[in-house]
């Protein structure tokens, strides 16, 4: 984090930084980086509304569909279990809505299986994922393709190599595709 780590935040500050508002009167009022009481006074641009529409790290996916991951305004607000499990870890959404998102790195396991309901949005979420702390430049050399066209294929750009590169990529990751067929046809 920048510049929140060096003040004191939400609920020790009780005023916003810039303003001068009151912070978090109400539980469901909303502070962004600890420090504000709007994104205007935060220098960001207004949450997306639509999961669909926020970037990956401030969403996940549930049951198939894109939701919102939990806001949090403080780390006090995370619960005691969350915070104390090894596997959790927590971090301020710079880029997105302000606040703070739970993250679970499920030491050990592997997802093994994902159920795609709509390939252009799917698709670009598990090539990034894959790719983990990785650059765009190293997956293409290995894959031997053009970092451009990875580029392209996390973005959900169309490309007419975009098939044949998917494929080099996914063999990279060692991932196979499969297809589920609906039973009783």
């Amino acid at each position: 984090m920048t510049t929140a780590s060096k003040e004191k935040l939400f609920p020790a500050r009780q005023r916003c930084k810039t303003c001068g508002k009151g912070l978090g009167l109400r539980a469901q009022d909303p502070v962004y980086l600890g420090l504000y009481c709007t994104p205007r006074c935060a220098g960001m641009a207004a949450p997306a509304s639509r999961p669909e529409d926020a970037p990956r790290g401030c969403r996940t996916q549930r049951e198939g569909t894109w939701v919102f991951k939990r806001r949090y305004r403080s780390e006090q607000e995370i619960p005691a279990k969350l915070r104390e499990d090894a596997s959790t870890s927590w971090y301020w959404c710079e880029e997105s809505c302000g606040a703070i998102h739970v993250g679970h790195t499920r030491m050990g396991e592997r997802e093994k299986f994902r159920m795609f309901e709509d390939l252009t949005a799917d698709l670009p979420d598990l090539l990034i994922k894959l790719r983990g702390q990785a650059t765009r430049k190293q997956v293409a050399e290995v894959a031997g393709v053009r970092p451009v066209r990875l580029k392209e294929l996390e973005e959900g750009l169309k490309h007419p190599e975009g098939l044949e590169t998917l494929g080099k990529v996914l063999r990279v990751y060692r991932v196979r595709l499969g297809v589920g067929l609906p039973t009783g046809r």
